[in-house]
């Protein structure tokens, strides 16, 4: 949980919505390779020979 200013709250806010969109043009660019579906599952993305899914508190890849 987060303890710290409402200045830094908003500065990690910001970078969260910067990363998240990055997150966002990544999947574009997969889906563009044209090789299968991505499908948001709960806890966990599906795409083409892949999932991400949380792993011991992180978000982890692992292949198909």
């Amino acid at each position: 949980m987060f303890t710290g200013t409402p200045a830094e709250l908003r500065r990690r806010e910001r970078l969260a919505i910067d990363y998240a969109a990055q997150v966002a043009d990544l999947l574009n660019r997969i889906d563009a390779l044209g090789v299968g579906v991505i499908f948001p599952h709960t806890n966990r993305i599906a795409g083409p020979g892949f999932t991400i899914r949380p792993q011991d508190g992180r978000w982890a890849v692992t292949d198909r």
